[in-house]
């Protein structure tokens, strides 16, 4: 599976490239992208805040749903500034070059940086993501049980966010990286 896995990403990478390529050579290059912005997007940051006041919220709540809640945050709140700092930033550059934007130099070596810096932490976070699924668990259990949908809501919620961090946010920065590394002169 995780040939397959590897498969499909280096041929997407490889389309990716080949399609910039191929538009870089159909028209002149584009202007810098003004627009783009190497920082978390708006909807991740969102999102991270409302799980952050559910979270707030679950531990107001008293009882063993609190005690539980203070657990997930523990390791949810270091672990959602470590994303902010380096695992989401370059998703804010996704916009810009789908449409064939040219970043900064400053902006391609900091997003090819963060990038790396994601790979190289990778099992930290997929280990920190269990860490939290497991106390999020507890979390649900323990709120079903004093009759508190809302942390129960919120703890499925937290495991569906991560779940799309595995699968889709975290590949993604790391592919920004690889193809920006392409895309540099000769190559990387």
């Amino acid at each position: 599976m995780k040939a397959i896995h590897a498969l499909t990403v280096s041929v997407l990478l490889c389309s990716f490239a080949a399609s910039a390529g191929a538009q870089s050579q159909q028209r002149p290059a584009a202007a810098p992208a003004a627009k783009a912005a190497l920082a978390t997007p708006s909807s991740i940051r969102e999102e991270h805040a409302h799980l952050r006041q559910d979270l707030n919220e679950a531990i107001g709540s008293g009882g063993q749903t609190a005690v539980r809640a203070r657990a997930v945050a523990a390791v949810l709140l270091p672990h959602f500034k470590a994303e902010e700092a380096y695992a989401m930033p370059p998703l804010g550059l996704l916009q810009a070059l789908a449409e064939g934007q040219t970043l900064s130099r400053e902006q391609r070596h900091k997003a090819m940086a963060m990038a790396q810096q994601l790979q190289a932490h990778y099992p930290q976070m997929l280990q920190e993501h269990r860490q939290i699924h497991t106390r999020l668990e507890a979390l649900a259990a323990v709120a079903r049980q004093e009759h508190k949908p809302a942390a129960t809501a919120f703890a499925n919620s937290l495991m569906l966010h991560a779940q799309n961090e595995e699968q889709v946010l975290y590949p993604a920065t790391i592919l920004i990286g690889k193809f920006l590394a392409l895309r540099q002169p000769g190559g990387k």
